[in-house]
């Protein structure tokens, strides 16, 4: 358990470093990871991850950017609400 928390820190970390980096290194990178998260969504290990990942690095330095990455967020909390409502997805309740 801690070891995934130590990653999920470091991913943190990482984008953190993304996001206030300079225009000409965050733009392709953020850029590359959106075109290659849709290019290469059929693959298991890379796919549609890399998308939200690469507008979360370009919000900063782009406005379109930001919007697309809440609207992406707003659907796929409204496409979980609606995977558990209809039995899709399994929530542990606490007692």
């Amino acid at each position: 358990m801690a070891e995934k928390e130590d990653v999920k820190t470091r991913l943190t970390r990482l984008v953190a470093q993304m996001r206030g980096a300079p225009r000409h290194v965050a733009i392709p990178v953020g850029v590359g990871l959106v075109i290659g998260g849709t290019i290469l969504a059929p693959l298991p290990i890379f796919g549609l991850w890399m998308a939200p990942l690469g507008l979360t690095i370009l919000a900063p330095h782009w406005s379109g950017a930001e919007r697309m990455s809440k609207r992406l967020r707003w659907q796929s909390m409204k496409m979980l609400r609606w995977s558990i409502r209809n039995g899709f997805v399994r929530v542990k309740r606490k007692g």
